[in-house]
């Protein structure tokens, strides 16, 4: 079995943090990043029983939370420990009362690493006794530039495509061996299972409207008022859900350019790609060939690789994603209100009447202008990135 271990551009910045409380939604890769890149020195999960499981050295035990509160509470007083608490959202609430009474004596490196975005945000807000204890930091899908550091070497054209949209879900890459396709193919059935799980997390409860809408923005109405006419329900009621999907990393808005309007997508490839599926073949009851599901996943393809590409500025330049809708204009990144880079995306080579029909769309434009194909996509990770030029 072939293990791919992703190095993550995160782990620099983490450690620069003594206290911090790190959030994301499950199957992100938090647990593996704390424990294989920062080394703490005391690490515990918090099972859903309540009770805590605790590493030590060479040392493994299981801790009730009176003995675990306990042992917290020597812990904390010693400068040299590094403290992991995962999936700290399931302790009980008299431990957010503990941090507070210890807040003046902890000295240790202290991380709290949770699943349930909804959590984080109450113990945070206005008059929580952690407010100002802690750091905040969100951890996501893998970086566009780590994961393209990882595959640059190994694949190429469209397999290299493939796998910077889809392996960047860290669950995926156990199951990869040498086709992404088979990946993702006989993963998909994991999809139920993990939504299942992050609206457990959250408390809530995955109802009739979450999963239409889930399945609207997977047909691809991605303006809210598609959306809420594919779910026939009014606009006014459509937008919580979003904002809730959102909250729990599921969703994620990119802004039209120039327009007060937003577009709504599906933040992983593979469960946009199920709930697509579902809705068109019905793969969580019937078979499905093989065959069809990669055609599918052929004619995907493109739009996930783009919103990789749109991502992937956003992050070279600190930017916001944005695209135009007319005229079509894939790419569009903008720094405080202006645009520093624009881009066409395909996943063939470019020709000149690709490039004189995207110079005539972004001529309004005074930025960067990129075509980006798999085989040049290095280039954007460049300081000194190769672009089209602006016509004067």
């Amino acid at each position: 079995m072939v293990f791919h271990i992703i190095p993550r551009s995160e782990v620099s910045e983490l450690l620069k943090l003594p206290r911090v409380i790190l959030y994301g939604r499950r199957k992100v890769g938090k647990s593996f990043l704390v424990r294989r890149f920062l080394n703490p020195t005391h690490y515990f999960f918090v099972l859903r029983s309540g009770d805590l499981i605790y590493l030590h050295s060479k040392e493994r035990g299981t801790l009730s939370y009176g003995e675990f509160a306990k042992l917290f509470e020597e812990l904390v007083g010693h400068s040299g420990y590094f403290i992991v608490i995962d999936e700290f959202q399931r302790l009980p609430s008299e431990f957010i009362d503990l941090l507070h009474f210890l807040s003046g004596s902890i000295k240790a490196k202290l991380y709290l690493v949770g699943s349930s975005m909804g959590f984080t945000q109450r113990i945070l807000a206005a008059r929580s006794p952690l407010l100002g204890l802690f750091q905040v930091y969100r951890l996501d899908l893998i970086r566009c530039k780590d994961i393209h550091i990882y595959f640059k070497d190994r694949l190429a054209g469209k397999e290299l495509a493939k796998a910077l949209v889809f392996l960047r879900d860290p669950w995926l890459l156990q199951f990869y061996t040498n086709s992404v396709d088979d990946a993702v193919t006989y993963s998909l059935r994991n999809i139920p299972g993990l939504i299942g799980e992050i609206f457990a997390e959250e408390d809530r409860t995955l109802t009739r409207a979450y999963e239409r809408i889930i399945r609207a923005i997977a047909m691809g109405n991605h303006l809210p008022k598609d959306i809420a006419s594919y779910t026939s329900k009014p606009l006014n009621e459509v937008k919580p859900y979003l904002y809730n999907l959102m909250n729990m990393g599921l969703v994620k808005r990119i802004k039209v350019y120039g327009k007060r309007k937003w577009l709504y997508k599906i933040r992983s490839p593979i469960i946009d790609l199920y709930y697509y599926l579902d809705t068109k073949y019905g793969i969580s009851e019937l078979e499905v060939e093989r065959k069809t599901i990669q055609k599918e996943i052929t004619e995907k393809l493109p739009h996930y690789f783009e919103d990789y590409i749109r991502e992937a500025l956003a992050e070279k330049h600190g930017g916001q994603e944005e695209k135009s809708l007319d005229p079509e204009i894939d790419v569009i990144i903008t720094v405080r209100g202006k645009p520093i880079e624009c881009a066409e995306v395909k996943l063939r080579r470019k020709t000149k009447h690709d490039e004189i029909i995207f110079l005539e769309k972004t001529a309004g434009l005074d930025c960067k202008k990129t075509f980006i194909t798999p085989q040049n996509i290095a280039t954007i990770f460049n300081e000194t990135s190769q672009h089209t030029p602006t016509p004067k």
